[in-house]
């Protein structure tokens, strides 16, 4: 007996000290710390957790996180237990223990070390069954959706108002009547507000759809025409010191570039604006091989006969050819001649400079958007681990793209606002009883906008040679869509091409120079069908840098949320990206083919042609590309705002959709504010809007530089129209003495 007793005092110490070890390294199945703060929640719960409709967006996501949690536990006297075969939650209750909180609708507390790892995952057949549907942001819940909204998209939809457009929703000019205010009309004024607003409004929201649904075009387009007044203004500063333009070749020329994305029916009020200026030349020209050839006199093109007396006055020189000397009545032939030459000098220095400052109409907002962009990227910080603030915060980033289509179109030489050329070209209009512009005119202010409604090139407008021809001109009646949808300048006889066609719009122009100008050939091959290819397709690169660089920040944040992985939202902006490009694609190939150096850009672009299935094709993927652009831009904005995405198919990564039934990884974590979502949010969201707002500043200094480089060559070729070089000259006056008439020694 002695012997046993002695036994089991030897064994006791052994057998405790192995059930204290076995406790502390088992997991423990059982707490009651975590009552107080689990039983309340289980207390509340519904077997439907949906409020109203699910499919309507009655669905609660808090209630069925909750659910999965008490699918996952059950509180038996005091004490809560893991529930034997749960499959929900994959901790322990000692990790609860050290996080004591609910893991449904927890949030952020400031620090990403104070987080709980991801522990609850429901499958998603569990989840169909039991949460269909979608939650829709709450009116009163202004966090959700008017935070956002005044934060990253509303600065972003006010640039959309710089965008030049041809067209509006019709503002109703009785709602500005000039009754005066009293009581009687009092109740039809404030009638009157309110829908002024709404009208102005939806105009606002149409152009911005439009503007998103179509940007990669619209960039590429005005990259293109930015290209094409740099080539012209480098030839025209080449040739200047040549002296083989004319003053009225310069001038047009120079006309042209302001002008050039009004439609081709001003292009008669600009051979108005410059026909009584001198048109011979002072030299031998070049053959068109770039060798001298022999001179070709000019003198009877000039509208004004020359006078029986030589001008003895000087002519303007650069600053920089000192020491060139002015050979008086080398030009001018008369003193109208003269004085004409000023006039046109001051009306394109008085045209350019009416036009809004680049820093004055999208730089100044530019910083301040930058500003309120960054304060709301850091303001958001405060809600780190939230999956709907992140993918709000890439919804901010995707509308970046309106700001940068904003400053591509501010920094074009041509301005948005036809009445300045209508108020230059005034005068000469009166003057002028050619017919002709008269049929011109009413086109101008009756056309269907053949730049976008027959945008696939098979319906056009008659050129210019059968309209001349026509004996009498019936213009159309308007239609449904011109009574709502007004000229934006329906005040003047000339319109602007719409954003997308201004780049080609240019180009005609710059053909018909080369048609209305033997020697302007050159530069239309030099300009475009040179470098056609080359400068079509690098700005289609440049476009698609300008959206692809927001977008792509806005993926990375939506991709790096958990469950990491290519979503709904994410997919969503991939898929504007994808539309966006074959956009891009469809314009390019239209203009490289079509249009290129053999099929020059000009009139014979706008006769009637013979349709073909090529032309249907394009014209099929053309709008099934726009349309796919507006639901993924306009329509997922719509859908984030409204929360229509979080719903168990977008919670599941895109490998999962497949086989999202019968594959056991298929899982869909529910509790909040984890260590995975606030690291993630640390490392993207921040960064992600600092290097999207950075690029935004490179784009908009790039912008501003080029705009001033290009206003400051035009003013230098604007004040050496006349200018004249007598060293280049020395060379070839005995030629020129003999071809010019005995007055003009």
């Amino acid at each position: 007996m002695i012997l046993l007793a002695f036994s089991r005092l030897i064994w006791l110490p052994i057998i405790l000290w192995l059930t204290t070890a076995m406790s502390q390294t088992l997991p423990s199945n059982s707490s009651i710390d975590l009552v107080p703060i689990y039983q309340p929640q289980f207390d509340s719960l519904r077997h439907n957790p949906a409020n109203f409709n699910p499919l309507l967006g009655g669905q609660n996501w808090t209630m069925c996180c909750a659910l999965a949690v008490n699918e996952s536990f059950i509180i038996e006297n005091e004490t809560l237990y893991i529930r034997p075969g749960q499959t929900f939650f994959t901790g322990t209750l000692a990790g609860l223990e050290a996080y004591p909180r609910f893991p449904c609708g927890a949030t952020y507390n400031g620090s990403s070390l104070n987080a709980p790892r991801q522990q609850f995952w429901i499958d998603y057949p569990w989840c169909y069954n039991h949460c269909p549907g979608w939650p829709v942001t709450r009116a009163n819940n202004l966090e959700k959706w008017l935070k956002p909204m005044l934060s990253f998209i509303l600065p972003s939809l006010i640039f959309c108002l710089n965008i030049p457009r041809r067209r509006r929703l019709d503002l109703p000019a009785r709602l500005f009547s000039d009754n005066s205010l009293d009581i009687s009309t009092l109740l039809i004024f404030a009638l009157k507000v309110p829908f002024a607003f709404l009208v102005v409004t939806v105009d606002i929201i149409i152009w911005t759809s439009v503007s998103l649904s179509i940007a990669g075009p619209m960039l590429t387009s005005g990259i293109y025409e930015a290209l094409l007044d740099a080539r012209v203004l480098a030839f025209l500063d080449s040739r200047i010191k040549e002296n083989t333009l004319t003053v009225k070749e310069k001038a047009h020329t120079l006309l042209s570039i302001l002008i050039g994305n009004l439609d081709g029916d001003a292009w008669h009020s600009s051979k108005l604006f410059v026909q009584d200026l001198p048109s011979h030349n002072v030299r031998k020209r070049p053959s068109h091989s770039g060798s001298a050839g022999t001179l070709v006199p000019t003198e009877a093109q000039d509208s004004i006969a020359a006078p029986d007396w030589p001008l003895k006055a000087s002519l303007p020189t650069t600053p920089s050819d000192s020491a060139s000397t002015v050979l008086p009545g080398r030009i001018f032939r008369t003193e109208y001649q003269r004085r004409k030459t000023r006039a046109v000098k001051s009306g394109l220095k008085s045209m350019l400079d009416s036009q809004v400052s680049y820093g004055s109409s999208v730089g100044a907002p530019v910083l301040f958007y930058i500003g309120s962009f960054i304060w709301s990227v850091y303001e958001v910080e405060e809600d780190l681990g939230s999956y709907l603030t992140a993918h709000q915060l890439a919804c901010g980033m995707f509308w970046m793209t309106i700001p940068h289509l904003a400053l591509v179109s501010c920094l074009l030489l041509a301005g948005n606002n036809p009445n300045i050329w209508q108020g230059a070209i005034s005068e000469s209009l009166l003057n002028d009883d050619n017919p002709f512009s008269t049929q011109l005119q009413n086109l101008a202010l009756t056309d269907r906008d053949y730049g976008s409604s027959r945008i696939r090139g098979i319906i056009r407008r008659p050129t210019f040679n059968s309209i001349q021809a026509t004996t009498s001109f019936n213009p159309p009646r308007p239609g449904i869509f011109d009574q709502f949808f007004t000229l934006a300048f329906k005040e003047s006889k000339h319109q602007p091409a719409w954003m997308w066609n201004r780049g080609p719009n240019k180009a005609m122009w710059i053909y018909k120079l080369g048609e209305e100008y033997p020697y302007l050939q050159h530069m239309r091959e030099e300009v475009l069908e040179n470098r056609f290819s080359r400068d079509l397709w690098t700005s289609g690169l440049y476009g698609f840098v300008l959206y692809f660089v927001p977008t792509v920040f806005g993926i990375i944040v939506s991709y790096t949320t958990p469950q990491i992985g290519f979503g709904c939202r994410s997919i969503i902006m991939l898929t504007y990206v994808a539309s966006q490009l074959c956009l891009q694609i469809l314009w390019l190939l239209r203009y490289h083919f079509f249009h290129g150096k053999n099929r020059a850009i000009n009139d014979s672009r706008h006769t009637t042609t013979k349709p073909t299935w090529i032309s249907y094709l394009w014209y099929l993927l053309f709008l099934l590309s726009a349309l796919l652009g507006a639901l993924t831009s306009i329509g997922g904005t719509i859908f984030v705002l409204a929360n229509v995405l979080t719903n168990c198919f977008c919670a599941l990564p895109a490998k999962y959709w497949w086989d999202r039934w019968t594959n056991p990884q298929a899982r869909i974590f529910v509790d909040d504010a984890t260590y995975e979502q606030v690291y993630y949010a640390q490392k993207w969201w921040f960064p992600a809007g600092i290097v999207s707002v950075v690029f935004m500043i490179i784009v908009a200094y790039i912008g501003w530089w080029y705009q001033r480089s290009l206003r400051q060559r035009f003013r230098d070729l604007v004040e050496r129209i006349d200018y004249l070089d007598e060293l280049d000259l020395s060379d070839g006056n005995e030629s020129l003495a003999s071809s010019r008439p005995l007055h003009d020694a």
